[in-house]
């Protein structure tokens, strides 16, 4: 495990003397937590690396963990990738890292202490659950685009920020030129960066499927997306899920997500900050192609292309589909859960709103703008949904 030294450095520089003018300004609140922010990460990055000590002395044996035709989910973000992740987490056969898992427990060590402690908790009455629970409804507030809970299964792209090497940056440190090259991860990240980051989630990922009896790992993050081919060279036998939506849903939708994280961290200037547009954009289009684009040379059963409507419109058949083509069987326990999952769906109501004309954005540009990327999947995409 190792941390990204200069991405880290580079990124305290522009926080406190490049940030005039972006949404990541230098107001009372924004250096209140950029000092939280910097004086704690040390500490949580450095009780991991503890954590992940005292696993090799205890459980050396994770060492040899196998980690066995593992499901990666991509897609641009506002794709569908939460909902696809979360469903196929109901099979029983899977296991995927929870929020806290990734935050607050990624080493097996820590886990075991969590469990002691919550088994004592409960013994007095649960008084740290009902902390939790005031702190996930205060979250609900922030997080309405992307429901998120402690004990709810997440994106583990998240555990490149114990290494300070990942794009999700962005949302705390609205400066592209610190990100640019993780949008083009495969082509633009040096070897040596590529090897470190992989080296350490293989690391990770031995630890979680250990610790949860040998289950098939399930992963998504949109931040994979750019990334498939080194996920694929580090696990050969993967297979991965390609979640496709309309860029005329997915680029307003994430520069809202975005947009909402800055305000969350700061205090930029207007509703929509122009830096989301022009990254979200850049970031969809090589997102679009690049996956498809190296996946589909894969074996058949390797890859599967899923459209977003088809997925909130009916998952069973959706699901079925996934499972048919990667060669995985389903239980009839699982079907049952699918049959339920569908009847959900269709009673679904997003509370995600937003205008295109506030953003500066209109459909015909957007249409025109991403042709060439919508080509990549034929007939297959409709630009309407």
């Amino acid at each position: 495990m190792k941390l990204n030294l200069k991405l880290y450095i580079k990124t305290i520089w522009y926080s406190f003397f490049k940030a005039e003018g972006t949404p990541g300004r230098l107001t009372p609140k924004r250096f209140f937590i950029l000092l939280i922010i910097f004086l704690l990460y040390p500490l949580w990055h450095f009780s991991i690396r503890l954590a992940y000590g005292l696993d090799m002395l205890f459980y050396p044996q994770v060492k040899a963990q196998n980690i066995e035709k593992p499901v990666f989910i991509v897609g641009n973000f506002r794709s569908g990738t939460t909902l696809l992740h979360r469903l196929l987490a109901k099979d029983e056969r899977f296991t995927g890292m929870k929020t806290w898992e990734i935050y607050i427990a990624p080493s097996i060590i820590q886990r075991k202490f969590v469990h002691w402690v919550m088994k004592i908790n409960r013994m007095i009455g649960n008084p740290i659950g009902k902390i939790i629970n005031s702190f996930e409804k205060a979250l609900r507030q922030y997080s309405y685009m992307h429901p998120t809970g402690l004990n709810k299964i997440e994106e583990d792209g998240h555990v490149f920020l114990h290494t300070w090497s990942t794009y999700n940056l962005f949302a705390f440190f609205p400066f592209p030129n610190l990100i640019n090259k993780y949008i083009y991860y495969d082509e633009e990240v040096s070897e040596e960066q590529k090897e470190q980051d992989m080296t350490y989630y293989q690391e990770v990922l031995q630890r979680h499927i250990y610790a949860n009896d040998g289950k098939r790992y399930i992963s998504k993050s949109p931040t994979y997306s750019p990334k498939v081919k080194t996920l694929h060279k580090k696990f050969p036998d993967a297979k991965f899920i390609n979640l496709v939506r309309s860029p005329l849903r997915v680029i307003p939708s994430s520069v809202s997500m975005f947009s909402n994280h800055w305000k969350t961290y700061g205090e930029p200037k207007g509703v929509y900050p122009q830096p989301a547009q022009e990254v979200m954009r850049k970031q969809a289009k090589h997102w679009y192609i690049h996956p498809h684009q190296y996946l589909k040379t894969l074996p058949t059963n390797q890859y599967v292309m899923v459209r977003f409507q088809d997925l909130v419109e009916d998952p069973k058949v959706a699901i079925e589909k996934i499972y048919e083509r990667l060669g995985i069987e389903m239980t009839l326990e699982y079907r049952q859960i699918l049959i339920k999952e569908t009847e959900k769906a269709k009673k679904f109501t997003s509370n995600h709103n937003y205008s295109l004309n506030d953003m500066g954005l209109d459909s015909q540009t957007l249409t025109d703008e991403f042709e060439h990327a919508m080509k990549e999947y034929s007939a297959e995409i409709s630009l309407v949904k």
